[in-house]
């Protein structure tokens, strides 16, 4: 999901602002090289990674954990059969994906638009 925006944060401004609004359940921190993506994770299983580029800012499901994304990657293999009911069983369906991109896209939209 891409969001439009005229006045773009900075990272640590954007990552300010989402440790204030979301719930204290909730994990924020700046991520990669140079902190150039925030992850905001709800879960083991469920976060998105916010990237933040010129007039736009890009919010995009992601496992936030490092062992999430392994076993993401693997259920992209025959292992799927083991380890997709995984991800089912901790609540990180697509739908719940999806959701909270929309849940961080609101609070971004209303802030920054």
């Amino acid at each position: 999901m891409t969001i439009k925006v005229t006045n773009p944060p900075s990272n640590a401004e954007l990552l300010s602002f989402l440790k204030s609004e979301l719930p204290t359940d909730y994990t924020s921190k700046l991520f990669g090289l140079g902190h150039k993506s925030i992850i905001v994770q709800k879960s083991t299983f469920l976060g998105v990674q916010i990237s933040n580029r010129e007039n736009e800012i890009s919010i995009i499901a992601s496992p936030p954990s490092y062992g999430g994304g392994l076993l993401s990657g693997l259920a992209m293999t025959e292992l799927a059969i083991v380890i997709l009911p995984i991800f089912w069983f901790t609540g990180a369906s697509p739908s719940r994906f999806r959701k909270l991109e929309k849940e961080v896209a609101g609070l971004i939209k209303d802030k920054y638009n």
